[in-house]
């Protein structure tokens, strides 16, 4: 998994912690999830509706969490926490294997990563913390030998 704390990060008021989700740690990525779908502007980077995910019953978010927690091979959700714990950005790796067909349907010649699902609360918003988790799921992506992300 990603850890690093960005120490003053945010305006210089206060520091976050850019790190891995943890599988018990469902509720959050549910709850920061449905925010996301709320969103009027960033609901539209998303492949699903608020309903369709609100109406999802606890197991789903469970296994999708722990499918991309720390330790996973497939792929990897990453998270900005505040000092506060409260969750406000966040994105996912997926890993596409050659031979296999990416989420659009075109065909992937070699080891790599999409990145999906990223999303900042809007009072977050400017304040670079995309970049930082940018930073984070290239990291983790060159630590796991993908050759494109």
């Amino acid at each position: 998994g990603v850890r690093g704390v960005v120490p003053g990060y945010y305006r210089g008021r206060m520091s976050y912690v850019i790190r891995s989700v943890r599988a018990h740690e469902w509720p959050a990525a549910k709850e920061l999830r449905l925010a996301a779908l709320r969103d009027p502007v960033a609901h539209l980077a998303f492949l699903e509706t608020y309903e369709e995910a609100a109406a999802r019953p606890d197991s789903f978010w469970q296994e999708r969490t722990a499918g991309a927690a720390e330790g996973a091979d497939a792929r990897q959700q990453i998270i900005a926490e505040g000092p506060d714990g409260r969750w406000v950005a966040t994105l996912t790796v997926l890993v596409e294997e050659p031979g296999t067909t990416d989420w659009a349907g075109f065909p992937v010649e070699r080891k790599q990563g999409h990145v999906v699902g990223v999303f900042v609360r809007p009072e977050e918003r400017g304040s670079g913390l995309t970049e930082v988790l940018f930073d984070a799921a290239l990291e983790w992506s060159w630590g796991r030998g993908l050759e494109r992300v």
